[in-house]
């Protein structure tokens, strides 16, 4: 290629704030309702990714996201500040949303302060307008987020608060220990949960009979961890409520698959009176596959033997301290009667 050649092919490539405001929906999945959820959502996961022990998320004339996780940020050899004005190389999973947030949005700043230096940057429609670095006047270190969604870009930009309170109320269960606040007004409003995925087993089990206690298991090999609580109810249908990295798997699929192989040796599994599981499942894998563009379904082949050998490994502990409980679990069966139960 010559080298006028190169500088006009040069000249056309987009930058990375070019091409996600030009093509959103790739980044987003859309700009209607699930986009616009997905940009607000963008802003928690940041946040969590960072380590995040609060969050408070208010609605006001813009948005405004506050936290104590400090988002780590450098200059690249163009001078802009990553990960907000180009992606950089970070380690943490949600990195990209950074620079997303700040593209789609019509009016951005972000304040961060490190306890030694406070960092801030404004942007209009992706372009930048204010960048200041100085000393912190504050060794409290914390990020704000303040956004508005770009109109011209998002055919919707209202959603229910119900879409959020719902949000931060699940997102708790898979984050024990982090406060998550709403405020609207002067109504603020706290999700926490202490007790993680159990909490979550607890609310989903209401419209179920269920037989025992619950199982809850927590293992982990190399790269892999995986937590199930689990118990046996009085219908055959499997119900099982699976997350990976943090986010849902509503399709289920191979990790699914391997925790049933490992809990089908607890029961009666006769064919007239098998009863059904009743479950939460997490796994933390960062090389998880999904089956379509959806990301509705896991795919990897390995996980259903490797799901298998860590639950397997959980119930050998559980099974050692419940000699009785493993006996009652061979004595029951399917209800007979499924208008009663």
């Amino acid at each position: 290629m010559t080298e006028s050649k190169h500088k006009a092919y040069s000249s056309h490539i987009l930058n990375p704030v070019e091409s996600i405001r030009k093509r959103p929906g790739m980044y987003l999945g859309s700009t209607n309702f699930f986009g616009f959820v997905q940009y607000l959502v963008s802003a928690f996961d940041l946040m969590l990714d960072c380590g995040a022990t609060w969050l408070e998320f208010e609605v006001a004339e813009n948005f405004k996201m506050s936290s104590d996780a400090c988002i780590p940020t450098s200059f690249n050899a163009r001078q802009l500040l990553e990960p907000f004005e180009a992606i950089g190389k970070f380690e943490y999973q949600h990195a990209p949303d950074a620079i997303v947030l700040m593209a789609l949005s019509q009016e951005f700043r972000v304040t961060i302060n490190d306890g030694e230096t406070q960092t801030v940057l404004a942007t209009e429609y992706g372009e930048r307008e204010l960048l200041q670095r100085e000393p912190a006047i504050t060794s409290k270190v914390g990020t704000v987020l303040e956004f508005s969604p770009d109109c011209y870009i998002f055919s919707v930009v209202e959603v229910s608060s119900m879409v959020v309170h719902s949000y931060c109320k699940r997102t708790a269960c898979l984050h024990p220990g982090v406060a998550f606040r709403i405020k609207i007004g002067d109504e603020v409003t706290e999700y926490r949960s202490n007790d993680g995925i159990c909490d979550f087993f607890a609310a989903i089990s209401t419209p179920y009979q269920i037989l025992h206690q619950p199982i809850h298991i927590h293992e982990s090999n190399g790269d892999l961890t995986v937590e199930t609580i689990f118990t046996f109810h009085s219908w055959t249908e499997n119900r099982i409520w699976s997350f990976a990295n943090k986010g849902r798997v509503p399709d289920g699929g191979t990790h699914e698959a391997g925790m049933l192989d490992a809990i089908a040796q607890l029961h009666n599994r006769h064919t007239d009176s098998a009863v059904g599981v009743l479950a939460v499942l997490a796994i933390e894998y960062p090389h998880v596959t999904y089956e379509g563009c959806i990301k509705a379904r896991i795919g990897n082949p390995e996980l259903r033997d490797r799901v298998c050998k860590l639950v397997t490994t959980g119930l050998e502990h559980w099974v050692r301290d419940n000699v009785q409980e493993v006996e009652y679990l061979k004595t029951i069966e399917r209800f007979q009667f499924a208008d009663v139960w």
